[in-house]
Formats: structure tokens, C-alpha cells, sequence
């Protein structure tokens, strides 16, 4: 990073064009394990927006899918996640990824041992719920948030619950 003068969201972008340069060998190494595993899973860089909405990311993800069964698996904090304004932004952003791929999506929450996730599936399958624990948030962050859970409903029908 210091040789080319970049920050830390340079770095990372410029890893990844880098990455994307070299993805021909990661297809290699995909094809020559595919025959022996069910399952092959890829983990992307850290930053969503980076690597969503770049170039790069949309390569590496379209050549994925031209090449094989590609699923999109969207991870959420789920005890970062129990405030509706922090659940409201990380359903906008795997909506916005979900639409921007276009493949089939998959949310996970994880670290259920530390709190559950019956409260986001509530707040998913009940708008009734998620109105009543926006109840007491008057700011025009909870008002915001009020007003797009609307649009977030049609999102939740895409997903299947299990």
C-alpha cells in the first residue's frame, strides 16, 4: 500500500482487481477438486460494498455462476443485529446484493449460540413486529426506518425460511 501511495480501501480494491486478474487459476483449482466434493465455498473480501459493487467483484461472481451452481450466502452479526436500524441496514444490504447478482440467495445469521435469531425471523415473517420494537425509536433514524420495512416485505417472500 505504501509503494503505490493507497489507503486501505485502495488496498483492498486493488488486491482484488489483482485477484480478478488471477481468477483463471482459482477456476483451475475449483475443476480439479469439483469432482471429489459436494460443496466448494468461496469467501470473499470483508468489505460488501467493495466487492459488490466493483468491476472485479462482478466478474469474479458472473464467471462463478457461468461456470457453475452459484449461490449467494449473506452472512448477518446477529447480536450486532438486535437494534432495528442496525437489522434494517443489513437487510437492505443483502436485498441490494441479492438484486445486484441476480443468483440464488441465501441469509445466514450466525453466532445463534450467543443470541438467538428468532427475533430477526419475527421481525421477517411480522410487520406488526418489527412496527412494534420501532415503537419507541422517534428520531428520524426510526422514522426512516419505519417508513422502508414496506419495501423490505417484498424482499422477505424471496426468501425461503428454514
Amino acid at each position: 500500500m505504501k509503494q503505490y501511495n493507497l489507503g486501505p480501501n485502495g488496498g483492498i480494491l486493488t488486491s482484488l482487481n489483482l485477484f480478478a486478474t488471477k481468477f483463471d487459476q482459482v477456476l483451475d483449482l475449483v475443476a480439479k477438486r469439483a469432482p471429489s466434493v459436494d460443496y466448494i465455498l468461496l469467501d470473499t473480501p470483508g468489505q460488501i460494498e467493495i466487492f459488490t459493487w466493483s468491476a472485479s467483484g462482478a466478474i469474479i461472481t458472473d464467471t462463478l455462476a457461468a461456470s457453475y451452481p452459484t449461490v449467494i450466502v449473506y452472512v448477518v452479526d446477529t447480536p450486532r443485529s438486535t437494534a432495528p436500524a442496525t437489522f434494517m441496514s443489513n437487510m437492505l444490504y443483502a436485498c441490494s446484493i441479492m438484486y445486484k447478482t441476480k443468483l440464488p440467495f441465501i441469509v445466514v445469521f450466525n453466532k445463534t449460540d450467543v443470541v438467538t435469531h428468532d427475533f430477526a425471523v419475527e421481525w421477517m415473517t411480522d410487520f406488526e413486529k418489527f412496527q412494534q420494537a420501532l415503537e419507541d425509536d422517534t428520531s428520524y433514524m426510526g422514522t426512516l426506518i419505519n417508513s422502508m420495512c414496506l419495501v423490505l416485505e417484498e424482499f422477505y417472500k424471496t426468501l425461503k425460511k428454514k
